[in-house]
């Protein structure tokens, strides 16, 4: 197990929730966007978010930080 210090784990615990929330909006948003442009780039977005959660997990799993699921 690996020893974070208090301000790592706050840290970690605020990008996590920032991309959840992020992730939460584009994926509100999505079915709402017309420009196909737009559209791709909100996909491009969720998809980009999503790894970014999934490295974010891994990190916390590999280093026995704290036990979690996937991304779904």
């Amino acid at each position: 197990m690996r020893d974070l210090t208090p301000g790592e784990m706050l840290s970690l615990r605020e990008m996590l929730t920032a991309e959840t929330t992020g992730l939460v909006s584009l994926k509100t948003m999505q079915p709402l966007i017309s420009d196909q442009k737009l559209k791709s780039a909100c996909e491009s977005g969720i998809q980009t978010a999503e790894a970014r959660i999934r490295s974010m997990q891994q990190f916390l799993q590999e280093n026995q930080v704290v036990s979690l699921g996937e991304v779904q």
